[in-house]
């Protein structure tokens, strides 16, 4: 007999409920009740830290002054009654006053020696006695009286921002200090910048204390509850993963739609097999939490995470009673669609053949380096351009390239697009070059791998397999064109491309192709004098060289830059372009409307696909309102399709003869949201 598996990795809808001082009276039975009712398999509710919602024992950890009784006990009985699961919510990151006057040094305080507060409560240090002991004696005590199912664990990591969004600064404690100058010999930094030279060292400390702090208390739950779950953030060791989506309307605009889904995509490449969820918020921003969000804003967040693998948690400050409640109800319908067709969203595998590099360190020491304020913008005009071609796309995470199955796990990919990753490891580097020696396409643009995994300029590119030895100039503010010639993009009308800003002039090496040609830079103004003169330049906007049996190509510029600001579709189509004539697409789809769509297998169900087509049409810029129907959309397989059934209108569709490129095709219904379509029978 099979053990059972944990309730994490089956199909879970997971509401949080987080609670408020006041909340202190609410009814547990009927809490339950309404869960149950609303769609959800599991509640994630208050157990302790900052307060306890219990009759705590220790004398520095504050009891909720409005509790009556033993409110977590009470909820733990009701959710088990009521046929739930319940995940216990612990708040370790920060103490109240009663904690903070017998013990300071636990607590953060900045260069000046100022606590960090804010209403009432102090951030409470990673090094420091709270989060190493006090901390701790909390989570045995709850774990102890409660056999909870999940715990979860608030803000954990260094947090230099208040709630209130004001940065407070680096964490100048007795701890801290010594702890760094242990590490790494010298003095904290001033400033989280790089032109401080502590603050490259100052983020691997960063690091290294943060997933220590995750692994005590991974190991604190399973020494007292070996079958209670950890929920995690991706950052240390844990059963399962939570992100959370929110608005955070201080990030600059334009307003990021994707989110969820890259949340999605980031919690499967991290995670590698294990579950998560990615935690939508009912409420706007910290600042406005009785602000809702639109239900249309929630399904669009739904329907990018189950298109990515990802479980569903529903994010409500307090409880079911909102002032605002109009998304309330949208959202139970869909929880009741998950849980009626849960097992097809659940124990699936991503067939993406094509993957997008996500480095960690990049994003941390890519400021570093000379276009590394663009990385995060470049990344993110990748992800577009990806998706607004309908192609089906992985993140390829920077932390799993020294894990001992990653050649294997790099073969299920024709191309690997790195979009600005200045900085990579020799490991890294090592990796990709023996992925394109076995027929692999890495797709590399800019200064990608001119940097090691600290921020220092290298003398030449990591990759050996890259079509430049080296960058030997950079030109940082053109305002120019390349020329683009027969057959480089399918834009049959479109000759040229423009450019401002990076152009990385580099070394070639011998017997590479090249496209695209740079041209002089032209004058702008008046009108009467804005023409183009001379003869186009040898400098290539694409590089090419076959390695092995596979090739790197290296675009020395930021086109995908250029997409996410100007969104023309030249910059896209040169990527696009590259990547079709690497690798053949698992599925197509044909029509008009902004659409993502997404192709997984089932594990446990031999050659059934199931593929997700995502409507963002009621996306703009910040505004999110109902999409309309998108109607005419065509879906194209290659190979044969026994059986299709869209999950979402739960029709029969018919399948068509393949066509002259093995596709068949398939006439799907309107899309308002998201549809699902299942496939059996199609070709593995």
């Amino acid at each position: 007999m099979h053990d059972q598996k944990p309730w994490w990795e089956e199909p879970y809808r997971i509401v949080q409920t987080n609670l408020r001082l006041t909340d202190a009276d609410l009814d547990p039975e009927a809490l339950a009740k309404q869960a149950k009712a609303f769609g959800a398999s599991a509640i994630t509710f208050n157990v302790g830290g900052i307060y306890a919602f219990y009759p705590t024992e220790l004398s520095l950890h504050a009891t909720n002054p409005f509790l009556k009784g033993d409110l977590t006990g009470a909820m733990l009985k009701a959710a088990h009654d009521h046929g739930l699961k319940m995940v216990g919510r612990f708040d370790l990151s920060k103490g109240t006053r009663l904690a903070y006057e017998a013990h300071p040094e636990w607590f953060v305080h900045n260069e000046r020696g100022e606590p960090q507060e804010y209403n009432g409560t102090y951030q409470a240090c990673v090094n420091g006695g709270w989060s190493l002991d006090y901390g701790h004696r909390i989570l045995r005590e709850g774990l102890e009286r409660y056999d909870l199912d999940g715990a979860f664990f608030n803000m954990t990591g260094y947090q230099p921002y208040d709630y209130g969004g004001e940065y407070r600064g680096i964490c100048h404690c007795q701890n801290c200090q010594q702890g760094f100058a242990d590490m790494f010999g010298r003095r904290l930094p001033m400033k989280e910048d790089f032109s401080d030279p502590a603050y490259a060292d100052y983020l691997a400390f960063k690091r290294r204390t943060s997933v220590a702090a995750a692994q005590r208390i991974y190991d604190t739950v399973k020494e007292i509850r070996p079958s209670t779950g950890v929920m995690g953030n991706g950052r240390g060791a844990c059963d399962f993963m939570r992100l959370e989506i929110q608005r955070a309307v201080a990030r600059p605009a334009p307003e990021w739609p994707h989110q969820p889904g890259e949340l999605a995509r980031w919690g499967a490449a991290i995670g590698q097999g294990k579950t998560y969820s990615c935690a939508s918020t009912n409420f706007l921003d910290y600042q406005w939490r009785y602000a809702s969000e639109t239900s249309h804003n929630h399904m669009l967040r739904f329907g990018q995470q189950i298109a990515s693998g990802a479980q569903i948690d529903y994010y409500v400050l307090g409880t079911f009673e909102q002032e605002n409640r109009e998304p309330l109800e949208p959202v139970k319908r869909f929880l009741h669609w998950h849980a009626a067709n849960g097992d097809y969203l659940t124990d699936t595998r991503s067939l993406a053949r094509v993957a997008l590099y996500h480095s960690r360190v990049n994003a941390a020491y890519a400021g570093a380096t000379l276009s590394g304020k663009l990385q995060n913008t470049a990344f993110r005009g990748a992800y577009r351009l990806l998706l607004e071609s309908r192609i089906p796309f992985d993140f390829l995470s920077d932390e799993r390239m020294a894990d001992d199955n990653i050649g294997e796990a790099l073969a299920r990919y024709d191309v690997i697009l790195l979009p600005a990753i200045n900085c990579l490891s020799d490991n890294e580097a090592k990796v990709l070059d023996e992925y394109v020696s076995a027929g692999g396409t890495v797709l590399m643009t800019g200064e990608t791998g001119h940097y090691d995994e600290r921020g220092q300029r290298r003398m030449g590119f990591a990759l050996k397999s890259a079509p430049a030895t080296s960058i030997v100039h950079t030109a940082k503010t053109l305002e120019t064109y390349f020329r683009i010639a027969e057959g480089e993009t399918d834009l049959a009308d479109t000759k040229l491309v423009h450019l401002h800003g990076y152009y990385f002039h580099t070394e070639p090496r011998d017997g590479i192709e090249t496209a695209l040609k740079l041209l002089p830079q032209p004058r702008y103004g008046p009108p009467e004098l804005c023409y183009l003169e001379g003869e186009p330049t040898e400098h290539p906007g694409v590089m090419t060289r076959e390695c092995g049996q596979g090739r790197t190509v290296h675009l020395p510029w930021l086109p995908e830059w250029h997409y996410f600001r100007d969104g023309l579709p030249e910059h896209r189509e040169i990527l696009r372009h590259l990547i079709d004539r690497a690798s053949q697409r698992p599925v197509r789809i044909e029509g008009a409307g902004p659409v993502e769509v997404t192709v997984r297998e089932r594990m446990n169900k031999a050659g059934e696909r199931v593929v997700h087509i995502v409507n963002y049409a009621g996306q703009r810029q910040s505004a999110y309102d109902e999409p309309p129907v998108l109607t005419g959309l065509r879906l194209g397989i290659p190979g044969a399709v026994e059986e299709a059934r869209a999950l979402v209108s739960g029709e029969a569709l018919a399948v068509g003869a393949a066509d002259a490129d093995g596709y068949a095709w398939i006439d799907l219904p309107g899309v308002k949201f998201f549809e699902v379509v299942v496939l059996s029978g199609a070709a593995a």
